[in-house]
């Protein structure tokens, strides 16, 4: 049985209660007054064990069992009378699939699978971005492993290109081909030739190519209803797990970065959450890298007061007044075991130790929570877990936090 809302508050489900930054958001949501449910299909996720979510249901993984997941959810609709879902990982892909299962029934923050996928391939995107008349980096779709060898003839990548696949997630199976450092080596050409060859690279798989960019790395969140901008933050990524996901989060004011998340979304009209990665070169220009139109870490640093929940459910009012729900400048988080193994050694690393602790002295732990504290406990039975899905199927961890979720172009 599902208890009934707070005076005021709605029914919520949440999906993707594995994630962090979804832990977070059910705090922000029960602290708006609302009653917070999750699906997931991992068997141990934060969301299970936390005070701000009523009840846990587990679900089968999509990406292995798409329908099995929709009726599921459906379900739990149903049985809960949930009145948004609101999707946080890879699992929106999925369900934006199944969405007209839930007309009539309840609200899904979701956009169309089409226009989810234009946002999710790195080549598509950037082409979205250039007819919204937006700066872009030259990137280029490869489908074939040395498909992307005539692009070091051009003057666009003289500097030399990443190489990335069009659908993949924390900049996993990275290559980098840095040429402005001199002529390419044949062994590392031929080196790159083969990392691609191995990763089934073709039309129906294909690669983006992207002239590599210098600056400084920029992260950004936001929510949008219908083209305007309800909620933003911006972020450096300064500390990450290996070469992608972000471990430590600092907001900042960055008025032009804001501008052209507003400029993307209103060109489009779009209506969810959706992140971005940048680049911001020593010119002062800024460069999309790719786009995630989910949930993202930049959740973290929202404060019940801060007005992400009305941004996702209610926004009106925030349209109205013309304002966006914004983070504290300063706003400080992290992931607390992840900044002392990864965020540690990359600071040795590169010699900043005392930003380091600088950045792990004055930021919070996204996780641990006084009064919530069982979520902490929680991810070491996670990480059990997903080391037990890397070993067996011979990925890495982060490629097997999403591997039962993800989703790479499928029809």
């Amino acid at each position: 049985m599902c208890i009934e809302p707070r005076a005021g508050g709605r029914r919520i489900l949440l999906t993707g209660g594995r994630a962090p930054a979804t832990l977070e958001l059910a705090r922000l949501l029960r602290a708006a007054g609302h009653t917070v449910f999750a699906a997931e299909s991992a068997p141990y996720h934060l969301c299970r064990v936390s005070r701000a979510v009523e009840r846990s249901f587990a679900v089968p993984a999509p990406a292995a069992d798409r329908t099995g997941f929709i009726d599921a959810l459906h379900l739990i609709v149903e049985t809960c009378r949930i009145d948004a879902i609101i999707p946080t990982c890879e699992e929106i892909f999925h369900l934006s699939r199944g969405i007209r299962r839930f007309d009539g029934v309840c609200r899904v923050l979701a956009a169309p699978l089409d226009e989810l996928d234009e946002l999710h391939h790195k080549g598509k995107f950037i082409r979205l971005a250039e007819r919204a008349g937006l700066p872009v980096p030259p990137t280029e779709t490869v489908q074939s492993p040395d498909g992307w060898l005539p692009l070091l003839a051009r003057d666009a990548y003289a500097d030399g290109l990443v190489l990335k696949p069009a659908y993949s997630r924390f900049a996993s199976r990275i290559v980098l081909i840095d040429s402005g450092r001199g002529p390419l080596s044949p062994s590392v050409r031929d080196a790159a030739v083969r990392v691609l060859a191995q990763a089934g690279i073709s039309a129906d798989r294909p690669w983006v190519a992207q002239r590599l960019l210098r600056g400084e790395e920029w992260c950004t969140y936001g929510v949008a209803h219908d083209g305007i901008l309800t909620a933003f933050a911006a972020y450096r990524s300064r500390f990450r797990a290996g070469k992608g996901a972000s471990i430590h989060f600092s907001a900042a004011n960055h008025a032009q970065l804001q501008e052209w998340v507003a400029r993307f979304v209103r060109s489009i009209r779009f209506t969810g959450q959706i992140a971005f990665d940048f680049m911001a070169l020593p010119d002062g220009r800024v460069y999309p890298l790719e786009c995630n139109p989910r949930a993202t870490s930049g959740i973290h640093l929202f404060s019940p007061e801060d007005g992400l929940a009305e941004a996702l459910l209610a926004p009106e009012r925030l349209i109205a007044s013309g304002m966006v729900a914004k983070p504290a400048a300063g706003a400080g988080a992290m992931l607390s075991a992840a900044m002392l193994t990864y965020g540690f050694l990359q600071a040795c690393r590169g010699r900043r130790l005392g930003e380091w602790l600088h950045a792990y002295a004055s930021s919070r732990d996204a996780v641990f929570r006084r009064g919530d504290a069982r979520p902490a406990a929680e991810q070491l039975r996670l990480f059990g877990w997903l080391r037990r899905v890397a070993i067996r199927r011979g990925v890495t961890l982060q490629e097997a936090a999403t591997s039962d979720i993800e989703w790479n172009g499928e029809r």
